[in-house]
């Protein structure tokens, strides 16, 4: 039993009970934790802006012999913009479920702690967030120990330079020519601008990316195999996606 403070950040909730719910927040501390937030669903409960999706919070949490309990929150920053935009919304929702579902509990890193942050201020800013997710995507993968091969052949790991003949989602990054012609796997189309568009997106400072206007081809191209790839990795439905992609496709 004990008591902890943290800065974190509410990447989703569940009801419990008549009138609680319980938070997944990732702190900076003490990594992804579950915590009860007693009364939340009450009009008048002290933690009811506390405990809205992506609230950026200084938290103390009581950790008793069951889950721990949010006793005091303090917010730092709501990013109500975001539930008030039903696209960013969505977006940031996605990025939420990824750390989710790849993070593992109570493992502290601070680097995806502070990115998933740097990410949120971006995106309240951002006129278009498309192609800043997919570099967020990228960078997350990196983070997770997944990033997809984008300067030698998944397959036979010699560098590729622009000659590619698709991007595999099983074996992880681009294949070239050669390997494809030695044994064929699925491929997913992958240009040579979007090849580049890639490797930019994983280098990229995201301050700068919704400046960036590249060919709507090449960033639907790029969005469609990373959306594939981490779908491939997560090993499970990612509900965020469904409806990121059902709004998407009614706009």
């Amino acid at each position: 039993m004990g008591v902890f403070q943290s800065e974190g950040i509410i990447l989703r909730s569940r009801t419990f009970g008549e009138a609680d719910k319980i938070l997944t927040i990732l702190t900076k501390d003490r990594g992804k934790i579950e915590a009860v937030a007693r009364g939340a669903r009450r009009p008048r409960n002290r933690l009811v802006g506390a405990s809205q999706q992506f609230s950026y919070l200084r938290v103390l949490v009581f950790e008793g012999k069951s889950i721990p309990q949010l006793s005091q929150a303090e917010i730092i920053r709501s990013f109500s913009i975001l539930r008030d935009d039903l696209v960013k919304m969505a977006y940031a929702a996605w990025w939420a479920e990824v750390i989710d579902v790849f993070l593992p509990w109570a493992e502290v890193n601070e680097e995806v702690f502070r990115f998933l942050l740097a990410g949120l201020l971006v995106l309240e800013k951002a006129e278009e967030p498309a192609l800043l997710s997919c570099a967020f995507e990228l960078r997350l993968l990196k983070y997770f120990g997944f990033q997809p091969a984008l300067e030698v052949c998944a397959r036979c790991s010699r560098p590729v330079g622009q000659a590619v003949a698709g991007f595999s989602v099983e074996e992880g990054g681009v294949i070239c020519p050669h390997c494809h012609q030695e044994q064929a796997v699925k491929l997913l189309p992958l240009s040579v601008a979007s090849l580049r568009l890639l490797r930019d997106l994983a280098q990229a400072d995201l301050r700068t990316v919704p400046q960036w206007r590249p060919d709507e081809k090449n960033r639907l191209e790029v969005g469609r195999l990373l959306v594939a790839f981490i779908e491939l990795r997560a090993e499970r439905p990612l509900k965020s996606l469904s409806f990121l992609q059902s709004l998407l496709a009614s706009t």
